[in-house]
């Protein structure tokens, strides 16, 4: 009995100590868990806690569900873009290619039937060079001095030179480089067929005639222009008519060029305004003279002193020509004259005297003693005597 009653002193102390009857809670719920039987459920640990300073995310809400989804399928549809652009790119490309690969077949089957054409013009220049009178022994006075750096004198029916100053020094020639100009273009034929005027003519220097993008003329017209007023615009419609481009003319007229013996000659454009690495020869230049006095297209074109030319809207304009020792010297019969910074005042002239055919080139020259030289040159070539063929 005396132990007894501490302790229920101490119980009814605790009893009125603890608050809310929270010791008889805690109690009560001992005996509960004293008395409920074992489960066999497996117990599930709390979670654990957010990290210390970070509280957990909010639920998302619709409408930042929907944006996710909007920005997912956004980066779906850019991706799928970005693959089709890149096909697309890939085709491209091989469609130019292909388009590349045709250009080149078709200039290339151009310029074989290009080369077959030049093969049997040097078939023909060969062939006419053989029946040419063959050269003969003459005398005469020593050739006069001129004014022009580099000259040559030639004769129109044997092609035999009488006379060389620095004539094989490669120098520009300016437009008398038109002469082989127009003999690719004779050589092509169809000179009555119309040539439209292209767009390249707006770029040309002067001199120019003055035809216009779309213009469409013959050939002929235009060659005579080209060869009496020295129009660059016509030389580059004549050009892009004949090959399609001023570069693939260049190449037609340097092929040309070595058929006929012209081996010291490059050129860059139909017209002969200063290009980087075109130049010529005096020697080269009374060679290309002779092939055109041999076209009778060209020679009745070159001895023309003017030419109406008639415009598509009926405006005529006459053009004089160039070279004014046609008008200056009996037996003159043509032919080109040039002038750049560069080159100089130059001259390819030729003359016909009691049957007689000469042809002289100046270049380096100045005006006017372009056309003395030329004069001094025809006269003394054609006041030769001649004493028989040259003994083989």
């Amino acid at each position: 009995m005396s132990r007894l009653f501490p302790a229920l002193l101490l119980i009814g102390w605790l009893a009125a100590v603890v608050p809310g009857g929270m010791f008889a809670q805690e109690a009560g719920a001992l005996e509960e868990k004293q008395a409920a039987p074992p489960s066999s459920a497996p117990v599930v640990a709390p979670k654990p806690p957010p990290p210390a300073g970070k509280s957990p995310s909010p639920p998302k809400t619709e409408e930042e569900v929907r944006i996710e989804m909007l920005e997912k399928l956004a980066d779906q549809l850019s991706h799928r873009m970005r693959s089709l652009k890149a096909r697309e790119d890939a085709l491209t490309a091989r469609e130019d290619a292909i388009a590349e690969r045709e250009q080149a077949t078709r200039k290339r089957e151009e310029m074989v039937r290009s080369l077959e054409e030049l093969m049997r013009l040097r078939e023909e220049v060969v062939k006419r060079r053989e029946k040419l009178p063959p050269p003969q022994t003459w005398n005469g006075p020593p050739p006069p001095e001129v004014y022009g750096q580099y000259a040559a004198v030639l004769d129109g029916e044997t092609m035999q030179f009488y006379h060389k100053k620095q004539a094989e020094t490669r120098v520009p020639v300016a437009s008398t480089q038109k002469l082989v100009t127009a003999l690719v273009v004779c050589q092509d034929g169809n000179l009555d067929a119309l040539a439209e005027i292209p767009k390249e003519v707006l770029e040309v220097e002067p001199t120019v005639v003055g035809v216009k993008p779309g213009e469409r003329y013959t050939r002929r017209q235009l060659l005579t222009a080209l060869l009496v007023k020295s129009g660059n615009d016509i030389a580059a419609s004549l050009a892009i008519d004949n090959a399609g481009s001023i570069e693939a003319f260049a190449e037609k007229m340097n092929t040309y060029a070595r058929f006929i013996g012209m081996t010291d000659s490059h050129f860059v454009n139909p017209h002969g305004l200063p290009a980087e690495g075109q130049y010529s020869t005096a020697r080269d230049m009374a060679i290309a003279a002779f092939e055109a006095y041999q076209n009778p297209d060209l020679r009745e074109m070159v001895s023309k002193k003017t030419y109406d030319f008639v415009f598509n809207d009926g405006r005529i304009y006459t053009l004089p020509n160039t070279n004014r020792v046609l008008s200056d010297m009996e037996g003159c019969n043509g032919m080109k004259t040039g002038f750049t910074y560069a080159a100089g005042n130059c001259l390819v002239c030729s003359a016909s005297v009691d049957g007689k055919e000469r042809i002289s080139v100046v270049l380096k020259s100045a005006r006017p003693q372009v056309q003395e030289d030329s004069k001094a040159l025809l006269n003394w070539s054609l006041g030769l005597q001649f004493t028989g063929p040259v003994a083989p």
